[in-house]
């Protein structure tokens, strides 16, 4: 297999992509990842799905702030931001290589409903199948990740259409 100039080789567990890091036109440069930890959640087993969805990072710091529910019970949200680019392109490339062919053509086909005018993607994994080791989309009680790119300013009005660039060429 012939790699095309300006492209390198990425590998995720279950296949191998082609990454044109210098040449997407949209790239990610941070990410936020928090949850809500219900009393009747084992807290370890909640930082510990949050780290099934970066492996490799070594240095994940958590805030965690605690909170009474409306009915007395103890809330916790537990937050992780990678500030730094090329940890954040890693993530995205985790989280985009992790999901099934079904929840991408999802985020694809709602890409301008996930994401702010700012060029913020949101999406929402499952908590229970993260803590297995797995990546699937899920609404109810979800880890919520928030990725940022950054775009050059003169396609500040193609921001979508980057993105999904970006996305795609993740899967090729």
């Amino acid at each position: 297999m012939d790699k095309p100039a300006g492209y390198g080789i990425l590998t995720h567990e279950r296949e191998t992509y082609w990454s044109t890091r210098l040449n997407s036109p949209a790239r990610a440069f941070s990410v936020k990842i928090s949850t809500i930890t219900h009393a009747t959640e084992d807290p370890e087993k909640v930082a510990q799905a949050i780290r099934n969805l970066s492996p490799g990072e070594t240095s994940l710091g958590f805030i965690m702030n605690r909170a009474k529910g409306h009915h007395g019970n103890e809330i916790a949200t537990s937050v992780l931001t990678i500030r730094n680019a090329k940890n954040a392109e890693r993530f995205l490339k985790n989280i985009w290589g992790g999901l099934s062919q079904l929840d991408r053509t999802d985020v694809s086909s709602s890409l301008a409903s996930r994401t702010d005018s700012a060029g913020t993607m949101f999406l929402r994994i499952d908590k229970q199948d993260a803590l297995k080791g797995r990546i699937r989309l899920e609404n109810t009680d979800p880890i919520k990740i928030e990725i940022s790119f950054r775009t050059e300013p003169s396609k500040r009005n193609e921001l979508m259409d980057n993105i999904r660039r970006t996305l795609e060429e993740i899967q090729d």
